[in-house]
Protein backbone atom coordinates (compact mmCIF):
# COMPACT_ATOMS: atom_id res chain seq x y z
CA UNK A 1 0.00 0.00 0.00
CA UNK A 2 0.87 3.98 -1.22
CA UNK A 3 -0.26 6.74 0.42
CA UNK A 4 -1.63 9.32 -1.26
CA UNK A 5 0.93 12.40 -1.24
CA UNK A 6 -1.66 14.85 -2.14
CA UNK A 7 -4.84 13.50 0.42
CA UNK A 8 -3.07 11.14 2.08
CA UNK A 9 -5.41 8.26 1.25
CA UNK A 10 -4.02 4.80 1.39
CA UNK A 11 -3.86 3.51 -2.09
CA UNK A 12 -3.09 0.36 -3.46
CA UNK A 13 -0.59 0.25 -6.13
CA UNK A 14 -2.21 -2.06 -7.93
CA UNK A 15 -5.44 -0.33 -8.28
CA UNK A 16 -4.27 2.99 -8.54
CA UNK A 17 -6.13 5.58 -10.40
CA UNK A 18 -2.86 7.16 -11.60
CA UNK A 19 0.70 6.96 -10.83
CA UNK A 20 3.32 9.27 -11.58
CA UNK A 21 7.51 9.12 -11.12
CA UNK A 22 9.21 11.84 -9.89
CA UNK A 23 12.88 12.07 -9.21
CA UNK A 24 13.09 8.17 -9.18
CA UNK A 25 10.67 7.25 -7.24
CA UNK A 26 6.75 6.82 -8.05
CA UNK A 27 3.71 8.28 -6.40
CA UNK A 28 0.62 6.78 -6.47
CA UNK A 29 -3.17 8.39 -6.59
CA UNK A 30 -6.92 8.16 -6.05
CA UNK A 31 -7.80 9.56 -8.31
CA UNK A 32 -6.48 11.09 -11.31
CA UNK A 33 -7.55 15.32 -9.92
CA UNK A 34 -4.48 14.29 -7.38
CA UNK A 35 -2.47 13.46 -9.94
CA UNK A 36 -2.64 16.60 -11.90
CA UNK A 37 -2.37 18.13 -8.39
CA UNK A 38 0.89 17.14 -7.65
CA UNK A 39 1.89 17.62 -11.20
CA UNK A 40 1.69 21.36 -10.77
CA UNK A 41 3.68 21.54 -7.89
CA UNK A 42 5.06 18.30 -7.07
CA UNK A 43 7.96 19.66 -4.22
CA UNK A 44 5.05 21.26 -2.41
CA UNK A 45 3.59 17.74 -1.31
CA UNK A 46 6.97 15.59 -1.12
CA UNK A 47 8.32 17.61 1.24
CA UNK A 48 5.06 17.20 3.58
Amino acid sequence: MAIDPVCKMTVNEEKAAAKADYKGKTYYFCAKGCKEKFEKEPEKYIRR
